[in-house]
């Protein structure tokens, strides 16, 4: 029973977006576009696509695309949808941005009108940042005023072709996305009625020092990029041992920990190899240094900039983030993880415009050096008063295993918010997905109707009080779910039926 009343909530809640009445496009909507005009925007295509086969961009349903330049090359792309529901979604971008985001588009099959940019700029090899070097109109653009003038854009988009601007506006993003997202509800409230940010990267400059930290604790001396300390045995016997001291603290064995802060795990559990030769049983002497500086917070002249990774996710996440194998990023630009290139391409190319830069013989301060793009860039501020005041909603989620972006950071974050206004719940609720690495993926189920939970809460006013996860196997075949409940509440087992099912779980207060 408790089962069907899960699944009967989110039927309702998917329901809550047919109340606005459809709109069909005039006759000739898409060739009137083709005469408008624009401050400072150049339409690259208008085209009016009804038939199936020349549909692209997995928009199946009839649509007029529109894409252009804004500014000096803020690319764009918008989907109108010939039957509209009156609402707009944006999507974020991750990383360095760079690319048109298409998956977005496929919200136009439900009636959305959908729009993603580039942010101002195309990507370059490995996602790397060189095309932000000495361009200050781009590191703008990328920072936060390329989604706020193509939003703007697609609403008189709108406008003209259906005769009226959306009713409601949304925006969904991770990652880069989030911070994406945050900035909007901080530096543009009027712009979206709900926001998802996902996994935000909203201390945009403090990450960078942590990512610094990481990157010279795992590799001092760059030419060593190709022999990571930490090797693959060595983290499959970290998180063998993290779980095994951690994995039964929320009374369900499952790979998952609920609340890592909880978790008492110490390193000298491990023993030490003999003769200090690596082993699969073993950590050695720069081994063991090198775990504990991942687990110690950033500091910047003896301040804490940005905290320490959390336990979980060892094996499954800090390879491609933080200890090194992806031979992809090696072959494109040089680096041994997605952390050493952010970080280094983000000083030579947002900070110091110095292409020659090197990390090893930087001896400085990163938080003091990057004043600048922290004024482009950092989404931290904790007033959302303005956007509050437009009655708009902010979701916050973040993977406790995220490998990338500290899930602590976003917690504290999260708490600034609510210091500054003890009612921020009435417009921001947080989520935490235990065992869910960077964006999805890992142990924990990741795959959650965020859209319709804010458009419920828009619309409806209807405050998520929990979202149900699953987890999909390869066939797509859903194989765990469980609520995330609104923090600081977390899900906890009733006692009795399967660990795989949301509906054997409830949310309560820790």
């Amino acid at each position: 029973m408790r089962r069907l009343l899960v699944f009967a909530l989110l039927a309702a809640r998917s329901a809550a977006a047919q109340d606005l009445p459809m709109v069909n496009a005039p006759a000739a909507a898409c060739d009137n576009l083709k005469g408008l005009r624009l401050p400072d925007v150049r339409f690259t295509e208008v085209a009016d696509v009804r038939d199936s086969v020349q549909r692209s961009d997995n928009v199946r349903v009839p649509h007029c695309r529109v894409a252009g330049i804004v500014g000096k090359g803020a690319a764009f792309v918008v989907m109108l949808p010939n039957r509209w529901n009156q609402r707009l979604l944006m999507g974020g971008n991750g990383g360095f941005a760079g690319t048109i985001v298409r998956g977005v588009f496929t919200a136009s099959d439900q009636g959305y009108v959908t729009v993603s940019t580039n942010t101002g700029h195309e990507e370059t090899p490995g996602g790397g940042a060189r095309w932000a070097l000495n361009d200050l109109e781009r590191q703008l653009d990328y920072g936060h005023v390329a989604v706020h003038r193509v939003v703007e854009v697609a609403k008189v988009l709108s406008r003209n072709f259906y005769g009226s601007e959306p009713k409601f506006s949304y925006f969904r993003g991770c990652s880069n996305g989030g911070r994406q997202g945050l900035m909007e509800a901080q530096r543009y409230p009027a712009d979206f009625d709900g926001i998802i940010a996902g996994a935000p990267s909203a201390h945009f400059t403090r990450t960078g020092a942590s990512f610094m930290k990481n990157l010279k604790a795992l590799f001092p001396d760059p030419s060593y990029f190709d022999k990571p300390i930490l090797t693959q045995a060595s983290l499959d016997l970290l998180s063998g041992r993290v779980l095994a001291a951690c994995d039964l603290l929320d009374g369900v064995k499952d790979g998952i920990l609920d609340d890592p802060r909880e978790c008492r795990f110490s390193l000298s559990s491990i023993k030490a190899c003999p003769k200090n030769l690596p082993a699969a049983d073993c950590l050695t002497s720069a081994q063991r240094s090198a775990i504990a500086a991942i687990y110690a917070p950033a500091q910047d002249g003896g301040t804490v900039v940005y905290p320490g990774q959390p336990f979980g996710g060892e094996a499954g996440g800090w390879p491609d983030w933080i200890t090194g194998r992806d031979t992809t990023l090696m072959r494109e630009i040089g680096m041994p993880n997605a952390q050493a290139m952010f970080a280094t391409e983000g000083a030579k190319y947002f900070i110091f415009g110095d292409s020659t830069w090197d990390y090893s013989r930087y001896r400085g301060s990163i938080v003091r050096d990057a004043k600048r793009m922290s004024n482009i860039a950092d989404a931290d501020n904790p007033d959302l008063t303005a956007f509050a005041a437009r009655k708009g909603k902010l979701i916050l989620w973040h993977g406790w295993a995220d490998p990338a972006l500290n899930p602590l950071a976003t917690i504290e974050y999260y708490d600034k918010v609510m210091t500054r206004d003890p009612r921020a719940t009435e417009h921001v609720r947080l989520f935490m997905a235990p065992g869910v690495l960077h964006c999805g993926g890992g142990e924990g189920p990741s795959t959650a109707s965020w859209l319709p939970a804010v458009v419920d809460w828009v619309e409806r006013s209807r405050a998520p009080e929990q979202v149900v996860a699953t987890k999909l196997d390869e066939s797509r075949k859903v194989i765990r779910s469980r609520p995330l409940c609104a923090y600081p509440r977390r899900a906890v087992y009733a006692g009795k039926g399967s660990t795989d099912e949301a509906a054997n779980f409830v949310c309560k207060a820790p």
